[in-house]
């Protein structure tokens, strides 16, 4: 009978270490898991943030570029003002000088020929610019397809990712389960070899 008692005061020993291996162990799947799981939040936040940077700088780069094609057109239009404000005056300094030589017959004829002539400057002009808006216009239509494109692949990737989100969530509970399934297999097969002997 003493050797019972001595029997059952060594398997409760043992009972008392292994109860703190099995906290140890399952504190350590636990904590396995857990940094494996905040590990993939934190590559899904940086993949997220990295996308909205990307898009950001799209934009940033596609609003200096409107600014820029908009600083060229008014460089343009000042040139162009400018241009025909010395027109203007060099006409009006010959007309002056031609009405006090000439009868007002040639001025007249003048006055048809410097119209005919803002005409004929107005329509070239037209015609130069053409190629310039036409260019101007497709890239911006460009530039913006491009951006309008770039924030629907983003969407759809996060959308895609977001739907397998759930699946690989029961993956990981699976998975922890399963180790600690094993882990649970492992100690109670040492265990029973431990008894056998």
């Amino acid at each position: 009978m003493a050797q019972k008692k001595n029997e059952t005061a060594a398997i409760e020993e043992k009972v008392i270490p292994s109860l703190e291996e099995s906290i140890a162990v399952g504190s350590f799947v636990n904590t396995f898991w857990d940094q494996f799981e905040q590990s993939q939040e934190r590559a899904e936040k940086v993949r997220e943030n990295r996308e909205d940077a990307y898009i950001n700088a799209l934009k940033e780069v596609i609003k200096f570029n409107k600014q820029y094609r908009r600083s060229i057109s008014k460089l343009y239009d000042q040139t162009k003002k400018t241009n025909k404000e010395m027109t203007t005056e060099l006409m009006h300094q010959i007309n002056s000088r031609k009405e006090e030589m000439k009868e007002v017959v040639v001025a007249n004829t003048d006055r048809d020929l410097k119209n005919q002539l803002k005409e004929v400057s107005g329509q070239l002009e037209k015609l130069a610019l053409t190629p310039f808006r036409t260019f101007f216009h497709m890239v911006d239509q460009l530039e913006d397809n491009f951006e309008k494109n770039a924030e629907a692949n983003v969407a759809y990737a996060r959308e895609r990712r977001n739907a397998w989100i759930q699946v690989r969530k029961d993956y990981l509970k699976l998975a922890r389960n399963t180790h600690f399934s094993l882990v649970e297999r492992g100690k109670n097969s040492i265990k029973e070899l431990v008894k056998s002997e």
